[in-house]
């Protein structure tokens, strides 16, 4: 069975400040950790169990401060059982609906290629060993991964899953820090409706990550690391993620857009076989034609957008990566932040299109894993929280 049925840990209390955002968020912005760091204080909170990526290289005296951290707490977390966690999460006026599940990682490949769950971007080997050093001496497993299956009827979890759990089974119920919006967690512990879910979902076909894929790769080659020598069930066999319908309403497909630094920006633009059409406004204000391919740049001394009438790629993102992918590039969400970095000296800063959400299984289907950083599951703020935890021992 691809699915498997996780048991439960959480707090009994001070949700908001036991909930942080994914370790791989504002890796630009030190001042987001900083102010989280304060909020948080001495309350338990799940910031002391991750390591967010904006403090490495990894240091190995924060890796045991982690182990050490996630002993203490296993003290205070109440053991909800086996069960399923339907999560709703309400933010910017969209409200997304997800199920918290645990997944073989038998059924998973970092190619993809023949394997039930599929990575959608290239792994990084080097970005592994760090997350897989965490995971190897942790006796508990905290998720942000999210991982999307195509059920365009609602099958799995109806529209309106209001009516798909008792009120009595709310389990928490709060406002995330940082303006992550509010979200609500109720446990589904009915034997029946789980054997129901994991068929529906079974019967679907593939699932595919689209948030934490690296993470998911981590969890995969410690299993692999250590199979030989523990029972085929063992924890560590499996990872614990949150299910999302990709026609889920609140599911939005965002760009992450580039910064180049050190170049001389009018040099790297003569690089792109395109025309310019110059803007008046940041080109991330301005609408992208749907002929071709349109990418937004911006520097100290112009803003335009280049026009590629008859792409090689499929994609704007490949057609961008071909030319600055060996040149030092920042990744990030928020067009004020890309608008604000590309308008240094030596910058050049670059927008693109988002996704369609409802082309993203045949186009996986058609091109198997993405460029790296080709899409987000929504804005940095939407991104997942850490909240349920999990043994990944005996």
């Amino acid at each position: 069975m691809v699915l498997h049925v996780p048991r439960i840990l959480l707090p009994n209390d001070d949700w908001e400040k036991w909930a942080v955002i994914a370790c791989d968020q504002h890796t630009q912005d030190p001042e987001y950790w900083k102010r989280v760091e304060e909020f948080i204080g001495d309350a338990p909170s799940t910031f002391n169990l991750i390591y967010p990526e904006i403090y490495l290289p990894l240091d190995e005296n924060r890796v045991n401060k982690i182990h050490k951290t996630i002993s203490d707490y296993k003290k205070f977390l109440v053991d909800y059982g086996a069960c399923f966690i339907l999560v709703r999460r309400s933010i910017s006026d969209k409200e997304r609906t997800g199920l918290v599940v645990a997944v073989d990682l038998e059924e998973y490949q970092f190619n993809g290629s023949d394997s039930f769950i599929k990575p959608t971007e290239g792994t990084i080997k080097e970005r592994l060993p760090a997350r897989v050093r965490i995971r190897e001496n942790a006796e508990l497993e905290l998720s942000h991964i999210l991982v999307l299956y195509d059920d365009p009827y609602f099958s799995v979890i109806p529209r309106n899953p209001v009516d798909f759990v008792c009120k009595e089974d709310k389990i928490y119920d709060f406002d995330l820090m940082e303006g992550g919006g509010h979200i609500t967690g109720y446990r589904i512990i009915n034997e029946k409706i789980i054997k129901e879910i994991s068929d529906k979902i079974l019967n679907l076909g593939t699932l595919l990550v689209g948030d934490g894929n690296h993470s998911l790769a981590a969890a995969k080659s410690f299993w692999e690391q250590i199979k030989g020598t523990v029972q085929a069930d063992h924890p560590a066999r499996y990872a614990m993620v949150e299910l999302v319908n990709v026609h889920d309403p609140g599911l939005s497909f965002e760009p992450i857009h580039r910064i180049v630094s050190g170049i001389e920006p009018e040099e790297l633009l003569k690089k792109f076989s395109a025309r310019i059409e110059e803007t008046g406004t940041s080109p991330s204000n301005t609408d992208f034609p749907i002929a071709g391919h349109s990418i937004g740049f911006i520097t100290k001394d112009r803003s335009g957008m280049l026009v590629f009438d008859n792409p090689v790629y499929d994609l704007e993102v490949e057609t961008l990566d071909e030319i600055i992918d060996n040149y030092s590039i920042e990744y990030e969400h928020d067009p004020e932040v890309v608008e604000k970095l590309g308008k240094k000296q030596g910058n050049i800063g670059f927008f693109l299109p988002p996704l369609k959400k409802s082309d993203f299984f045949s186009l996986i289907k058609k091109k198997g894993v993405l460029p790296r950083k080709s899409f987000s599951l929504g804005k940095e703020n939407e991104k997942r929280y850490y909240i349920e935890a999990r043994k990944i021992v005996p």
